[in-house]
């Protein structure tokens, strides 16, 4: 009886780990794509105009799609949104809770994948970066964990934190661009691969100098309809809001110059899956008996966005190349690994605000800087705390630092070395935050680290870590964007979490579910498709109806 009870334990573990009893049952390789601004809205308002050998209406067909997908945390931008998928966790949990955030002890901003101990391969004057300060593993560790390091796990991006903070911290590589070159850090190796270096001469993106990115289909069928001539756009130096966005004339522009302006269209998704298809390639990926991982973010959506809106001609243009690019590297898989012998998965690190002046022609309460200038908050909060605590002016000031969404308090103070006056100080900046004309909420770090019930605390508390964050974090009302031009994202609201996650190949079922998930059960789920535990943080359960359970 205990024996055929021990079975039954081993046999539920392993549906719990593998998925399947047979390791020749899983995919030989998993790529996991994070399009970079992705909005499940795209999907809905353009999904007549996909091809029809495309990405989209190949996973329509053959794989999974959930169709209320959000991501559960606050502040949603691409450093957190990306440590999110493959972690399985929050940026409460694995400390990623910006793309910079402001360091107390020095007084000054640090980049989420700032490491001096490292330098870039080929660029020793550029600044090292690694994954270091991402506090928890991913999947992908797993996998090296669970193998004895025989899984190959690799990262390539436009951006060298999606790069690092997909694949994690033992990765074999993370590849990404800097000064238009394929490059990785120190801290994964030692050499740049010949297949990269053989992109990099001459630099990528030199092969688009000379062309134009122009519609891809006639424009009536566009759904982006506004006037492509406008005011209310932010394109970068070199283009205009019109198409088509020539880079035939472009020839003063240095290799730097153009090739920072060519990514800010399809040419750099199309670099970047150059460069996937080299590391496949070239590592002899999905080759062996031990699955590996791939991860690709695909960037140049991102900054489209930013300069045009998601209500352009530019991003619905992206979208519909972005769905022929990815139908083309699906079938590319099908050739090179074998057609059941891969699997794939896409989500997206955040979605998209709409253009405040876009917004504005809709009756809708859209507003730039909804705080105002951030130097004369910070001005006004110094005063207010110093009238209401009793603290005389003095050179240290009691705010240390006020950002978008959260303000610093000078903790070293020896105005708040008093009992209960830090806590004091705490709720007189809350309170102020919430009789501002777009203020919705905010929340102390006292509150924070206890229990809320509401939806908005959740997200909020997601995103606070007691090291990182602020002592006062701020949620400001829909249609309220930062900054004086284009558009961003980082709210909590559903424009920028609810994104497209979408599941093709080897041990997936297919199917339309509209359960509530999130991006970060992408985490559990490629580690049930590769057989190995979840990473150690993982907060998410795996899509188990894209996985047939």
């Amino acid at each position: 009886m205990r024996g055929l009870v021990w079975l039954a334990m081993v046999a539920g573990l392993a549906g719990q780990l593998g998925g399947w009893a047979d390791a020749a049952e899983r995919p030989k390789l998993i790529v996991a794509v994070s399009v970079d601004q992705l909005c499940q809205d795209y999907l809905v308002r353009f999904q007549d105009n996909f091809a029809a050998d495309g990405a989209f209406r190949r996973i329509e067909k053959e794989g999974a799609g959930y169709t209320d997908c959000n991501h559960r945390h606050a502040f949603t931008v691409t450093g957190p949104g990306h440590a999110v998928q493959l972690t399985g966790t929050y940026p409460n949990q694995h400390g990623i809770v910006g793309n910079n955030w402001f360091d107390r002890a020095s007084g000054k901003d640090v980049y989420c994948c700032d490491d001096p101990t490292v330098q870039l391969l080929g660029l020793p004057a550029a600044k090292g970066v690694s994954p270091r300060k991402m506090l928890v593993e991913t999947a992908g560790d797993v996998m090296k964990l669970a193998s004895g390091n025989r899984s190959k796990v690799f990262g390539v991006a436009i951006k060298d934190r999606v790069a690092m903070l997909m694949a994690g911290h033992n990765a074999d590589a993370a590849f990404w661009l800097e000064d238009n070159l394929w490059t990785t850090s120190t801290y994964y190796r030692k050499d740049m691969p010949g297949y990269l270096r053989v992109l990099n001469e001459p630099q990528c993106t030199e092969k688009f100098r000379g062309q134009a990115w122009e519609l891809l289909l006639p424009k009536d069928k566009y759904h982006n309809t506004g006037p492509d001539k406008n005011t209310w756009e932010n394109p970068p130096k070199g283009f205009t809001s019109e198409f088509p966005h020539s880079l035939a004339d472009k020839a003063k522009l240095t290799p730097l110059e153009f090739g920072d302006l060519a990514i800010i269209s399809p040419f750099g998704n199309q670099v970047t899956l150059e460069a996937a298809r080299a590391v496949v390639e070239g590592e002899q990926l999905g080759k062996d008996d031990f699955t590996d991982l791939l991860c690709v973010n695909l960037s140049s959506t991102d900054f489209v966005g930013h300069a045009f809106g998601p209500h352009s001609l530019e991003v619905e243009d992206m979208v519909y190349r972005t769905d022929r690019q990815l139908g083309e590297f699906l079938r590319w898989l099908d050739e090179k690994i074998g057609a059941g012998k891969w699997s794939f998965a896409l989500t997206a690190d955040h979605g998209v605000a709409p253009v405040v002046e876009y917004a504005q022609q809709f009756h809708l309460p859209a507003k730039r800087a909804p705080l105002g200038k951030l130097d004369a908050v910070k001005t006004t909060l110094e005063k207010l705390l110093r009238e209401q605590l009793g603290v005389p002016m003095g050179a240290k000031p009691l705010v240390q630092k006020v950002e978008d969404y959260q303000v610093f308090l000078q903790h070293d103070h020896e105005a708040f070395a008093k009992p209960g006056v830090f806590s004091q100080a705490q709720t007189i900046v809350r309170d102020w935050v919430l009789e501002q004309p777009y203020a919705v909420a905010a929340f102390t770090r006292d509150e924070l680290v206890t229990t809320g019930d509401t939806k908005l605390f959740q997200q909020v508390q997601r995103t606070f870590h007691p090291v990182r964050s602020g002592d006062v974090l701020m949620v400001m009302a829909p249609y309220t964007v930062p900054g004086a031009k284009g558009t961003t994202h980082g709210s909590p609201w559903r424009y920028d979490t609810h994104v497209p996650l979408l599941l093709i190949g080897c041990g997936i079922k297919n199917g339309r579910f509209s359960r509530e998930v999130s991006p970060a059960c992408v985490a559990s789920t490629v580690a049930e498709l590769a057989g190995v535990d979840y990473p150690s943080a993982n907060a998410e359960k795996p899509l188990a109806e894209a996985l047939g359970r």
